[in-house]
């Protein structure tokens, strides 16, 4: 795509506030003349003013906390494949088994359009040999195997992205212990500068049923005023402190 979710979004918010405040200006400077002669309305004018306070705290709330959308669900909101096409340089992904996006029509399509020597693709996916991975097949009604074969199956496939177009892809593994499920948040980052989150809750459907939240990092000041910042660092710390995968097939694969 040729323009980011950001810009747009800015673009829009900015021609939406510059009608209302053309459209109002006049109402306003005109206010003794408009009660004077009671052309118009004072419900109507009224009736401005709060749109024009609306979209004001609207800009300032998304200004502040990054939050651009939320979506109902992700089936029917920002889709995998819908994400894949946002992305132009980068991503960035953190979840179970990237089953979605890897079976996308449009996943391989962006990791060539991504790929770059100096910034790597990074997912961070679940170990097959995870312990939590048996307990979420069975809460989920499923085939004792079936989320480490989906690992597997994603595994084997980043592999040949890897070792056979020599796509500057890292991956690393995470494992759970004890009765902790797998991290709480499914992130995927676009380009640096917008991050989709989901969550997880084991045994109910392939998460897609679940709502989504868009966030924006900021284009200026300081990422910490923003909610970027806090998945960015979610994400970071979980990938320093999991395996690096060495693109090997997985142990009975």
């Amino acid at each position: 795509m040729k323009y980011s979710i950001k810009s747009i979004f800015e673009g829009l918010i900015t021609n939406i506030l510059w009608a209302v405040g053309a459209i109002a200006s006049p109402f306003v400077l005109g206010y003794l003349e408009i009660i004077k002669s009671r052309s118009i309305p004072f419900l109507f004018l009224i009736i401005i003013l709060i749109v024009i306070v609306f979209f004001w705290k609207r800009h300032r709330f998304v200004s502040i906390t990054g939050i651009t959308k939320v979506e109902h669900t992700i089936a029917k909101g920002t889709r995998p494949t819908d994400a894949l096409m946002m992305c132009n340089n980068n991503f960035r992904f953190l979840g179970i088994a990237a089953n979605k996006f890897i079976y996308s029509e449009e996943f391989e399509k962006t990791i060539k359009r991504c790929n770059r020597s100096g910034e790597s693709i990074k997912f961070l996916l679940s170990s097959p040999d995870n312990p939590i991975i048996k307990q979420m097949a069975r809460r989920a009604k499923r085939e004792e195997n079936d989320f480490r074969n989906m690992i597997i199956s994603t595994l084997d496939k980043l592999r040949k992205l890897k070792t056979e177009h020599g796509y500057n892809i890292e991956v690393r593994l995470y494992k759970s212990s004890g009765d902790n499920g797998p991290p709480s948040f499914r992130l995927f980052f676009i380009d640096n500068s917008i991050v989709l989150v989901s969550y997880y809750f084991m045994g109910d459907g392939d998460g897609s049923g679940m709502p989504q939240i868009i966030i924006q990092r900021p284009k200026n000041g300081s990422d910490v005023q923003n909610f970027y910042f806090a998945f960015d660092h979610y994400f970071n710390s979980l990938w320093t402190n999991s395996e690096e995968w060495n693109f090997m097939p997985p142990e009975g694969a």
